[in-house]
């Protein structure tokens, strides 16, 4: 690493640092150098919903020995099957389809690293795939969930239709871990966070595009009682 590399990642570290909460009850999870994220440990969870496995779900198998229901995790992708398939499933429960605003077959971008092995939304230039999606409130009212406690995106481009799609569909979600991949959707970043932070999320930890947001008690209190489920 030259010395340009240490320099710029001490300033996004040192960056990142102003945004990270001092609580206790802000701790990570899984294995922070790979898929792993800081969360808010200081309520039970029960309803947990991860999309996006990627090559690590050490984040998934440890909420899993947290939670007293099945921890939920969807990806369609070949990457994200086989790295279940030699993981750790106890109290998880896999679903091979993605996660995206419309219920569909939704077309992605092929891996431009085949080691990466990200599937995204769609980049010019790049041949594509079609995977099985359903929005969020479609695979909610199919497991009879009328809210989250945690939801945890990693789906390298269209976290951002979905979050909007959270906040006007109201949906009760405690918290939400989302990666923003800023450079697939430029200019959608700050915008989200803006309506994420006026809907009452606050950001709790920050690493890089890795963001965890918590939803104020009585916001996601009101939500669960006003929100109707779509039906399945």
């Amino acid at each position: 690493m030259t010395l340009v590399e240490k320099l710029r990642n001490k300033a996004r570290a040192t960056a990142d640092g102003l945004f990270c909460s001092s609580s206790p009850d802000v701790r990570p999870v899984g294995d922070i150098d790979s898929g792993g994220w800081y969360i808010n440990v200081s309520e039970p969870l029960r309803v947990i919903y991860c999309a996006g496995v990627g090559l690590d779900m050490s984040f998934e198998v440890a909420l899993a020995k947290m939670a007293a229901e099945p921890v939920l995790v969807f990806d369609p992708s070949p990457t994200g099957i086989a790295t279940v398939e030699k993981s750790d499933i106890t109290n998880i429960k896999f679903f091979p389809i993605g996660l995206a605003a419309h219920s569909g077959s939704i077309e992605f971008s092929l891996p431009k690293d085949a080691a990466e092995g990200s599937y995204s939304v769609v980049q010019e230039g790049v041949e594509t795939i079609r995977f099985d999606c359903y929005d969020l409130g479609t695979i909610m009212s199919t497991n009879d969930d009328s809210y989250i406690d945690l939801l945890k995106m990693d789906i390298e481009g269209f976290e951002f239709d979905i979050v909007h799609q959270i906040l006007d569909q109201r949906i009760p979600i405690r918290q939400l871990c989302v990666e923003f991949h800023s450079w697939l959707r430029p200019g959608q970043t700050y915008k989200t966070i803006v309506r994420l932070h006026r809907a009452g999320y606050r950001l709790i930890h920050k690493k890089r595009g890795d963001y965890t947001f918590l939803l104020d008690r009585s916001r996601y209190a009101e939500l669960q009682r006003s929100y109707t489920q779509q039906p399945a």
